[in-house]
């Protein structure tokens, strides 16, 4: 069987506590990154600058697509409370397609992708070998190509994530948008899930960027 999607309903919380293995308590804050354009509908979730990227690889998107419409992404961001001067990360990120209630969740794949084809205690996911990550529409992949070569423009983002945990590229020709974010636990691999209402309807997609696995669970809120 894959790997279990993390507790949403605690990560997504303002003010949930968890345990760290050194005793220091991480708080989660949530933020709103921004509202993310899809005029597609075909999200995509990825390294910011991983190389080798392609506008024309249409396995990039996710198999499933909502509405044309812009999106609220979501950050919950961990804060140490015996240490706030660390540097804030990213536990997980999240974009809304509506404000209802999640009751079901299942792996976000991309076409050609098969849960039957896991291995045990695995997922799918988007490697990251940058320590950011990105959300954006298919249809941005050129744009996002282009800011890669950009040096400077890409940079500057990426110096913003580092300092707010997230960013914003913006393409003027089309005024779409990518939202860049960091990922808690650095470079690695990480599954995105969809979320569905009791009516079987998307109402978010959430990334586990799997800096809580690393915890020892929630504590009592205070």
């Amino acid at each position: 069987m894959p790997i279990p999607p993390a507790d949403s309903s605690t990560i997504f919380k303002e003010g949930t506590r968890y345990q760290w293995p050194n005793g220091d308590i991480l708080r989660i804050e949530l933020r709103e990154a921004g509202a993310l354009q899809l005029p597609t509908g075909n999200l995509v979730a990825r390294d910011n600058s991983i190389g080798g990227l392609d506008p024309e690889d249409d396995t990039q998107a996710f198999a499933v697509k909502v509405m044309s419409g812009s999106y609220p992404v979501v950050l919950a961001i961990v804060n140490w409370e015996k240490s706030p001067h660390a540097r804030q990360r990213v536990a997980a990120a999240k974009v809304m397609i509506s404000q209802v209630e999640a009751t079901s969740w299942e792996m976000a794949l991309r076409p050609g992708q098969r849960i039957a084809d896991l291995a045990p205690d695995s997922v799918y996911g988007f490697p990251v070998d940058s320590g950011q990550g990105c959300y954006l529409d298919a249809s941005l992949l050129s744009f996002l190509q282009a800011s890669q070569r950009d040096e400077v423009q890409l940079d500057a983002a990426r110096d913003e994530v580092m300092e707010n945990c997230h960013a914003e590229l913006i393409d003027p020709k089309t005024g779409g948008n990518i939202i860049l974010f960091d990922c808690g636990m650095g470079d690695g691999l990480y599954p995105t899930w969809i979320g569905r209402s009791a009516a079987g309807e998307i109402v978010c997609f959430a990334t586990d960027l799997e800096l809580l696995s690393h915890s020892l669970g929630t504590l009592p809120q205070v």
